[in-house]
């Protein structure tokens, strides 16, 4: 589980204005893009993610500022929740396409206005953009304004590489990075939203976040004048407290001989591992679903027994009740039938009266009876069972029990 703390601001340095701009939505599922009122607040991370944003307006009196405020307004816009497509946070390749697509549409905003308005032509702004989504950041820029992480126990160390003419020669291991810092050219970059030159080509890299991690972004009113060892000291010794943090960057920068605006954008992250948060239901359901596919087994083979021992159990009975056709039964009684008494007729009578209505409910599907009938009855009525057949073999046997 990831959450996070958040602080951020500007300051104007020595200029006559402001140029710089930045932004921030702790949560894209609410739309609000606002500082947090407690900073020392730690926020879960929403599902769609934070976006965090500065902007270093360039052009002096030809509207620095307004180039950063529409780079600041396009980001605003295009991470709304109704513009911002469903599925875009789903897969790396679309988040970085889509942040791509966030600074050239900022980029075609700024040039567009320097047409509408030509006393603002000539006006641009760096962009760096950080997207804190799942356990991922994901960092796209334009011009040299950075992004910075700290780890602790690890130090400092970039997350974008400046779009700067020193930065070439820096690559080029022409100059080093102190020299590069010192360097009167070290003021030129080499894209720009607004440069009608050519068109924006962002760039963009992603990393996994880890505990305790802090994420800087910051103008080159910052990273202009002070070295990467400084301010990852400063982030290290006073992390606990980001608006501390800030202000102690923002003294510095001014202690270091800055006149640049500086603004800075702190996001510390806190990384809950698994096994330190409460079971959660998910994990209960999976317990649940283990023993349903333990018991479940075990209840078709119960079921599957009792089903063959009924049907075994039903075919024997079956068998031994289900005499064969009435035509082929051999129903001559035992002479020594002839020598009961009236008293055992009957219920010999009774008997083979029974056997008779148990063969006709077999063989013709009737229903057994539960009246009580003489032998004298079954041959002088129609029954359910029909007449008594003369040619009978049982008729003959009934008919030798009455003579006697």
């Amino acid at each position: 589980m990831i959450s996070f703390k958040l602080f951020a601001g500007t300051n104007i340095g020595l200029r006559d204005n402001n140029e710089d701009n930045f932004t921030v939505c702790p949560d894209l599922t609410l739309d609000e893009w606002r500082i947090p009122a407690n900073h020392q607040q730690t926020i879960p991370l929403g599902k769609r993610g934070c976006v965090v944003v500065v902007a270093d307006g360039m052009g002096g009196q030809n509207a620095g500022e307004v180039a950063s405020d529409i780079a600041i307004k396009t980001v605003e816009e295009m991470f709304a929740p109704s513009t911002l497509p469903v599925d875009v946070s789903e897969k790396s390749g679309v988040i970085e396409a889509y942040l791509k697509k966030v600074i050239e549409e900022a980029d075609l905003r700024v040039k567009q206005h320097s047409k509408d308005y030509p006393e603002t032509l000539g006006m641009g702004s760096t962009i760096i953009i950080v997207w804190l989504l799942g356990e991922n950041v994901y960092v796209a820029w334009l011009g040299d304004s950075r992004a910075y992480s700290y780890v602790p126990g690890k130090g400092i160390g970039r997350l974008s590489k400046d779009h700067s003419y020193v930065q070439q020669l820096v690559d080029a291991k022409v100059l080093t990075e102190e020299q590069a810092m010192n360097d009167p050219n070290s003021n030129v970059i080499t894209r720009s939203l607004g440069d009608p030159s050519q068109k924006a080509k962002a760039d963009v890299a992603s990393y996994a976040v880890e505990q305790g991690e802090v994420i800087l972004l910051c103008s080159d009113g910052l990273c202009g004048v002070c070295n990467d060892e400084e301010i990852g000291g400063i982030i290290e010794a006073e992390s606990a407290d980001l608006q501390v943090c800030k202000e102690k960057l923002t003294t510095a920068a001014l202690t270091n001989g800055g006149s640049d605006n500086i603004t800075i954008v702190l996001l510390q992250i806190e990384k809950t591992a698994p096994s330190d948060e409460e079971p959660q239901p998910p994990q209960k359901q999976q317990s649940l679903d283990i023993w349903r596919m333990l018991l479940y087994p075990f209840v078709a083979v119960i079921l599957l027994c009792m089903v063959y021992s009924w049907n075994r159990l039903y075919h024997r009975v079956l068998k031994k009740e289900n005499p064969p056709d009435v035509e082929q039964v051999d129903c001559n009684v035992p002479a020594s039938l002839s020598e009961h008494t009236p008293d055992t007729v009957a219920e010999d009578s009774v008997l083979i009266n029974n056997a008779r209505s148990i063969i006709k409910l077999i063989t013709n599907g009737g229903t057994l009876s539960s009246e009580k009938t003489t032998v004298t009855d079954t041959m002088t009525e129609e029954s359910k069972f029909g007449k008594l057949n003369p040619a009978d073999p049982l008729n003959d046997t009934i008919n030798r029990v009455k003579s006697n």
